[in-house]
């Protein structure tokens, strides 16, 4: 009973400390950008840039039940997605760069794609 009680308020004082949570820096956090604000094309609207997200989404879903290589190479589709339809990120990194940070093990979409040749 007293290890439960302990890992509890362990794991409620990381979320704390580590930013999760409504508040953050006196503020409602609202989570993360949208679409619209992650990525741009040269004159394309808001709901333009949505609605491609949406379809690379509904292309390569994400699902926290998935196995985790699973999911990372989902997301890698869908922003590799976005990339084929004109959209980058507004960061200015592609999703070949971004692949090179994950290379143990290698994501299938980005070998793929050449990112580490």
């Amino acid at each position: 009973m007293n290890r439960k009680i302990v890992l509890l308020l362990c794991l409620s004082s990381l979320s704390v400390f580590s930013g999760c949570g409504v508040f953050k820096d006196g503020y409602v956090d609202h989570g993360p950008p949208s679409r619209a604000a992650w990525f741009q094309k040269p004159g394309a609207t808001p709901e333009e840039i949505s609605e491609a997200s949406d379809k690379c989404e509904e292309r390569y879903p994400d699902d926290p039940k998935l196995d985790p290589n699973v999911r990372q190479n989902n997301i890698f589709k869908q922003r590799f997605c976005m990339e084929d339809q004109g959209y980058f990120p507004k960061s200015g990194t592609r999703a070949i760069d971004a692949c090179k940070n994950f290379h143990n093990p290698k994501v299938p979409i980005c070998e793929a794609r050449g990112a580490y040749n």
